[in-house]
């Protein structure tokens, strides 16, 4: 049996910011990664107020 994974480096699609800790809609390719983070996501309207993607939203 093996240990744990690492997780890994991921970096926001829109903002740039590094291995953001809540983020959605990952990518990773080879060990490293894309996502959109939590406040980016926010700020265009993608949540509703518990912070669930919005019905009808894809990423």
């Amino acid at each position: 049996m093996s240990g744990p994974h690492p997780l890994p480096d991921m970096s926001c699609r829109k903002c740039g910011r590094s291995n953001p800790w809540v983020y959605v809609a990952p990518v990773v390719v080879e060990g490293t990664g894309t996502c959109i983070c939590m406040d980016c996501a926010e700020a265009r309207g993608w949540l509703d107020k518990a912070g669930n993607l919005k019905p009808g939203v894809m990423l």
